[in-house]
């Protein structure tokens, strides 16, 4: 019994969960949490201190592994969906070297790196929409543990000129990509136009042990992505930014918070361009954010910021 109760101590309490499903998907992760895995914060146990903020200088690549570290968009047609995030979020794009008739994009804000917009390749359909990549030490290595949890890697991996990819489809068809190093150093999640991505999924809890697993979340060296959840949401922070969410949800998929000046505004020119508000904007003006989609129907959230 004292080792149990000694075992309960160093855990902390579990949430107060909301009904009898919240319990049972609080206590199927907790086995996870003694073998070692992701550090599930409860919102009433007590947080471990935070780590500080990892600032870079120019040229030096980010190093947080799991951490996301690129985004990118695979449009059925990405020359209209260039034309679309500049008249609703205000982007410029510089065309990039790619093959004849696939024209690719950099998105900047303020001339600050958001992503790249390409035409979809035959392997990814005719829109893949928003991939978000995460940042490893050796994507061949990922990928094998990818394969082993049978996902469907459906790109690479294959040789760029910024180094290793992968693309592959996790949990519930969820599609996200792999690289070891960010194309651009100026890129961070958190800071600038993209504010966070966002994990939709029925099951928040498998889905943090899954990617937890397979992108070294949670490690103790001090320089991985930690976890915790807060909020009804599981968290995953780099340093003190918060720079993804898993969130409860119907449907799966990876969805980016993108900031900007006006969510009211972002809303209105959204329907007013092709594409259409799926939530409108709610919350304080500080804060208000509101859910759309572009005219091919890709989700995207915005944060007034």
């Amino acid at each position: 019994m004292s080792s149990e109760r000694e075992q309960q101590r160093r855990e902390g309490p579990a949430p107060r969960a909301r009904g009898r499903e919240a319990r049972r998907a609080w206590a199927g992760i907790r086995p996870f949490r003694r073998a070692g895995g992701l550090r599930l914060v409860p919102p009433t146990g007590e947080r471990g201190p935070a780590l500080p903020g990892k600032r870079l200088p120019p040229g030096t690549a980010v190093r947080t592994r799991g951490a996301p570290c690129w985004l990118s968009l695979a449009s059925g047609d990405a020359s209209a969906a260039g034309e679309f995030y500049a008249r609703v979020l205000g982007w410029c794009h510089v065309p990039l070297l790619g093959p004849r008739g696939k024209p690719r994009f950099l998105a900047l804000r303020a001339g600050a790196p958001v992503g790249t917009l390409s035409q979809a390749t035959c392997e990814l359909g005719v829109s893949a929409g928003w991939i978000p990549y995460f940042g490893v030490d050796d994507v061949d290595a990922t990928v094998g543990r990818l394969r082993v949890r049978g996902a469907t890697v459906a790109v690479g991996p294959l040789t760029t000129e910024t180094g290793r990819l992968a693309v592959a489809a996790g949990p519930r068809e969820a599609v996200f990509g792999l690289r070891q190093q960010a194309p651009d150093h100026r890129w961070r999640a958190g800071e600038g136009p993209v504010a966070r991505f966002e994990l939709h999924t029925p099951d928040i809890f498998a889905a943090a042990c899954s990617y937890g697993d397979v992108l070294g979340w949670a490690g103790t060296s001090g320089d991985t992505c930690q976890v915790e959840y807060t909020h009804g949401q599981i968290a995953v922070r780099e340093g003190l930014r918060t720079v993804a969410a898993l969130r409860d949800a119907t449907t799966s998929g990876w969805r980016p918070c993108f900031r900007v000046a006006d969510a009211d505004v972002a809303a209105a020119a959204a329907s007013g361009w092709g594409g259409r508000v799926i939530s409108p904007p709610e919350g304080p003006r500080c804060r208000r954010e509101a859910v759309l989609a572009d005219r091919e129907g890709n989700p995207f959230t915005v944060v007034a910021s």
